[in-house]
């Protein structure tokens, strides 16, 4: 019980300290800086909304860019359209997003697999679609410029820093989230479900509104860092919004870095998100999509040589290491 609590304390400070060393980012003033690091944590919040739903349950998603988007155009509208504050449609957003997942959950988290992950990417490809046709809403192929007026009501602001700030406020509260669950019951549950469903269920854990606690979970946080790099960026349309690669890249963090671990995702998106950056400013100009390739070799290496990624490699070595010191206490 003792090593428990102790354990459980320690991913808080872990938290702290990491929140506490990427906030030295805001003493800068350099904009390139805060760019890369903008775009870095916004990576990392989303690999972390995909891994408390795809991590801990074992299920591979790759729609959710239509949480995503949803929760973008949701936003957006609300604020071009209707002149509601972002800080409403954030919260409007992740609740749409919230409601998305409801209806995918009940439709499609009884399939297995790659059954499910394909189900996810015709839904993000439809609701695309869908943003392309309805253009006298959508503002169809040509999307959505959001009016630059700085204010802290709109979410717009001169400087980067607030921005960065805010993008680390939720990162923190994705983590905390995360470190709450995988505590909880649902974690148990969920973990339960990723290592064999027949045997959870066969246990009395109900497989099926555990996946969609989760999914829901996982939407919100996914609806609400949408609807902010919305504000960022000052602009949206059906191709990036609801992209794929962005579920893609969500996965690919989260499986280097540790699927189904707290930190795997932070640090997946830490070493990535800054890499892709300098490798597209490097390669781009010359070796267009060199940088996938480099992706590739870097997935496939991970795959062969750490399957559990990063952070569950460096757990179960841990684990191995405190093994071995209790088993030589105990001898002596």
């Amino acid at each position: 019980m003792r090593s428990f609590l102790s354990h459980k304390k320690s991913d808080y400070f872990i938290c702290a300290a990491v929140m506490l060393l990427l906030s030295l980012g805001l003493l800068s003033s350099n904009k390139y800086t805060l760019d890369i690091l903008i775009t870095t944590v916004y990576f990392c919040t989303i690999a972390s909304a995909w891994n408390i739903m795809c991590g801990y349950t074992g299920q591979l998603s790759l729609g959710h860019g239509a949480f995503l988007g949803l929760a973008q155009y949701t936003s957006t509208l609300l604020y071009t359209k209707m002149d509601i504050s972002p800080w409403l449609g954030m919260l409007a957003g992740g609740l749409t997003a919230m409601l998305l997942a409801l209806l995918v959950g009940v439709l499609a988290l009884r399939l297995k697999g790659p059954f499910f992950a394909l189900a996810t990417i015709a839904l993000t490809t439809i609701l695309e679609i869908f943003a392309v046709k309805f253009d006298g809403i959508t503002g169809g192929s040509v999307g959505i410029t959001i009016p630059y007026n700085p204010s802290l009501g709109n979410m717009i602001f001169k400087d980067y820093q607030p921005t960065y700030f805010l993008f680390l406020c939720l990162l923190a509260l994705v983590l905390l989230t995360t470190i709450y669950i995988s505590r909880s019951r649902l974690g148990s549950n969920l973990v339960a479900i990723r290592e064999n469903d027949l045997t959870a269920a066969s246990l009395g854990i109900n497989v099926f509104r555990n996946q969609l606690y989760a999914l829901m979970i996982s939407s919100f946080f996914t609806g609400v860092v949408g609807t902010l790099y919305a504000q960022y960026v000052l602009f949206i349309d059906p191709a990036g919004s609801f992209s794929v690669i962005v579920s893609e890249k969500a996965a690919l963090i989260s499986i280097i870095g540790g699927a189904g671990t707290v930190f795997g995702p932070l640090i997946g998106g830490i070493l990535l998100a800054p890499t892709e950056i300098f490798l597209r400013t490097w390669l781009g100009s010359t070796y267009q999509g060199a940088y996938l390739i480099v992706y590739g070799v870097v997935l496939i290496f991970v795959i062969l040589t750490i399957p559990n990624g990063i952070a569950g490699t460096v757990s179960a070595y841990i684990r191995k290491c405190n093994c071995k010191t209790e088993q030589a206490s105990g001898d002596d």
